[in-house]
């Protein structure tokens, strides 16, 4: 046989054993920023398919067809497909803005049909802003009270409408970070790599569990692609006010079309406004996704940051400790498994463990200082004190106007004996299974979580049980529900129920200028837990009660949504009614404990957000917020207090607070401005005042692209250097310039 012949004969044999390839229609689906989407429902040819984790789908037995392609939040797509080379198709977003929220139902969903308030927060936009702390980007939405003790690094809290700071869960991709019983910082927080933000202004402890009283904050890490096995990644740098520096470097990549990565630092470094003023924090993060199959796939997650913070106190008093410091670590790492049984069943199964450490120090007295203000009584609607001016105590003014007294004191600022040390963690345990049907979805899952900490030299720790069941249900295309239960079980508290229940219903379709109205009611109650101090502490001057009952919140709202000029414009309006009992608060005890907590206060928040977002023109959006707030304590220990007495309004919760801004973002350059409003708000300080006036911060920026390499960028913060104080005493910081340049690759 020749070895023509043979190599003839070898080519009949393989085609007669090896089977022909199917010839047939694939593509893969993407957003508009190139990501790959999963879940996408495709249609062809009466077949129909959804996309895996690769975004990939595949008809072989069909040579061509006119397919149509829905996702929720994105425009019905039709378009012609045939057999030969892969497709590669982009869905753009339906509306103005970003709609989809997985936070609200742990499912994706559009916005209007979660029947709660919701708002995401893209990278665009925060790359429009200059990638700024994630505290910051939360001012700018409704029903969010944003309060700041000092400047650059100071302690940072959050009042979701009206509720107390503890009551809002913040999530690094489905991981807790609060320490438990709620308390967060949110200081620390850099955008830098962030892919979006998402915000649910609504009790969420039926997903959730303790802490998800009145919300949820969730922050989503920014994700590399597989299929660039090239790696690309950004480095900017910026100087401005105060000798503040910041750097930020990412790199995304991938490898193999199955391994992703995203990989960032960055450091932010200022001396301040004053003495002792200093701050600095430095943090990193990785992303990493193995995708074993279109079904499977792996994903790890860690985030950590340093800092370090000088302390000097009420400085608009003239206070100045000038040895107080703080430095604080946390770290949190979280590993989660996704696997899809199918079209109709994804399951998941996620590890975390999150841990924070603070030390204080402050052993130097500070003082004597001599103060003296001059202060205004006002008896009705309640006693309320203000502060008219800070006087010099060694040239007191001969006469003072009518209705107003001076107030004097003697301050010393005492030490303490050693360094506080506060050490907090929780291991969690996360099973969820998502059930696909027609018309919605069934949630369930069950989550296991260790909390434990360093409290009072002694190791403690508290163990929770969580199930929980939530069905979304669609009837037609105008009736939207959503209902859910969870039973918790605490080594401490027991086990209790929080319950969830929504309605959504469009109500007006497309018709002339008019695209859409939806109305929403929704009803829930969220629990906060004691924090581990509350429970175990064992001081020579308190002690913890281990009978805490849990914080309850009872919470009521209606909304009405609607988009006009082809969803050019996005107008929102919402009232809610939230009632707060078995508050903790610290009680005095006879000796030998002289003091603990109870669960003995009670209070009230309600009022209506309204909002709004237009789009101007291809590249001009305007964007717009405004919160009426009303709130009352109903039950304290203090009942007389003009601070919190029964009566009064909630501390730093203001009656009005509001934003605007303005952002142009054509291809090369883009330019944003912008102003937050806060009204006259209930405070605190050690002379007796009880308000502190409103204030705005006005900011700035803008940037300009030279070539697809090299961007500089300048911003200014309280752009009109308003002299305000979030927290009294506590001068904010003045006008701030900075300037940067931004390279990527």
């Amino acid at each position: 046989m020749t070895r023509h012949r043979y190599r003839l004969v070898l080519f009949f044999l393989s085609a007669s054993i090896l089977p022909a390839q199917p010839v047939g229609i694939e593509g893969i689906v993407s957003d508009p920023s190139g990501r790959r989407m999963r879940g996408v429902r495709v249609e062809c040819a009466g077949a129909s398919a959804s996309t895996g984790f690769d975004g990939a789908f595949r008809f072989p037995q069909i040579s061509d067809c006119e397919a149509r392609l829905t996702a929720a939040g994105f425009e019905t797509l039709t378009t012609k497909l045939t057999a030969g080379s892969p497709a590669w198709i982009d869905l753009k977003l339906a509306g103005v803005v970003e709609r989809i929220v997985v936070s609200a139902t742990r499912a994706e969903i559009p916005v209007e049909e979660t029947g709660v308030a919701a708002n995401v927060v893209t990278r665009d936009e925060l790359r429009a802003r200059q990638f700024p702390w994630v505290a910051d980007t939360l001012r700018d939405l409704p029903g969010m009270i944003v309060n700041q003790t000092g400047r650059e690094g100071g302690l940072i809290s959050m009042y979701t409408r009206g509720a107390a700071s503890s009551g809002t869960l913040v999530l690094l991709d489905g991981m807790p970070v609060n320490d438990p019983g709620g308390a967060i910082n949110l200081s620390p927080w850099s955008s830098g790599n962030v892919e979006r933000i998402e915000v649910v202004r609504a009790p969420q402890s039926v997903l959730f569990g303790a802490e998800a009283a009145s919300g949820v904050v969730q922050i989503f890490s920014r994700r590399g692609e597989a299929e660039n096995k090239r790696p690309h990644g950004e480095f900017s740098y910026e100087r401005g006010s105060f000798q503040t520096d910041r750097w930020m470097a990412n790199l995304n990549g991938g490898s193999g079309a199955k391994l992703d990565y995203s990989l960032s630092a960055d450091q932010l470094h200022t001396v301040g406004e004053f003495a002792n003023d200093h701050y600095r924090n430095t943090g990193g993060s990785a992303n990493l996704g193995y995708r074993f199959s279109p079904a499977t796939q792996l994903r790890g997650v860690l985030r950590s940051f340093d800092t370090t913070i000088g302390l000097p106190g009420q400085v608009r008093y003239g206070l100045f400790d000038r040895d107080s410091h703080e430095t604080a670590r946390d770290s949190s790492v979280s590993l989660r498994l996704d696997d899809a049984r199918g079209r109709r069943y994804l399951q998941s199964v996620s590890f975390g463990y999150h841990r924070s450490r603070d030390v204080f120090t402050d052993l130097v007295m500070d003082g004597p200082y001599d103060l003296a203000l001059l202060l205004r009584d006002v008896a009705t609607p309640e006693k309320r004190v203000y502060r008219e001016a800070i006087l010099d105590p060694r040239n007191l003014p001969a006469s003072i106007p009518q209705g107003t007294r001076i107030s004097k004191s003697v301050q010393l600022l005492y030490p303490g004996d050693a360094p506080y040390v506060s050490e907090v963690s929780r291991s969690r345990f996360d099973y969820q299974g998502t059930l696909t049907h027609q018309g919605g979805a069934f949630v369930f899952g069950y989550n296991f979580e260790r909390q434990a900490g360093d409290i009072s030299a002694l190791n403690v720790d508290r163990h929770k049980n969580g199930f929980f069941a939530m069905e979304q249900y669609s009837i037609g295309r105008r009736i939207f529900l959503s209902g859910g239960l969870r039973a918790e079980n605490s080594s401490v508290f027991g086990t209790k129920i929080a319950p969830r229940g929504s309605a959504s219903f469009l109500l007006f379709g497309e018709k002339g200028a008019h695209s859409s109205t939806f109305f929403r009611l929704s009803a829930g109650r969220g629990i906060t837990e004691p924090s581990l101090l509350q429970n175990f502490a064992k001081e020579a001057y308190y002690s913890g009660n281990p009978n805490l009952r849990l914080e309850k919140t009872n919470s009521y709202e209606a909304g009405l949504v609607q988009e006009w000029f082809g969803r050019r414009l996005r107008t929102e309006a919402a009232a809610f009614w939230s009632s707060f009992h078995d508050l903790i608060a610290f009680v005095s005890l006879p000796p030998p404990v002289w003091g603990s907590w109870d669960n003995i206060g009670a209070s009230w928040a309600r009022g209506v957000e309204f909002s709004g977002r237009l789009r101007v023109a291809k590249f001009v959006t305007l964007n717009g917020a405004y919160t009426l707030l009303y709130t009352r304590i109903t039950d304290s220990t203090q009942p007389q207090s003009l601070t919190n007495g029964i009566g009064q309004e909630l501390t730093r919760r203001p009656k009005h607070t509001g934003s605007v801004s303005i952002s142009v973002a054509p291809r090369r350059w883009s330019f944003v401005a912008g102003a937050r409003l806060m009204g006259e708000m209930q405070d605190t300080d050690f002379l007796g005042v009880t308000r502190n006036p409103g204030y705005q911060n006005v900011y700035a920026g803008g940037s300009f692209r030279v070539n697809q390499h090299v961007t500089p960028f300048l911003r200014a913060d309280n752009l009109l250097n308003s002299r305000y104080e979030e927290a009294l005493g506590y001068s904010s910081l003045s006008r701030a310039l900075r300037g940067g340049l931004r390279i990527g690759w």
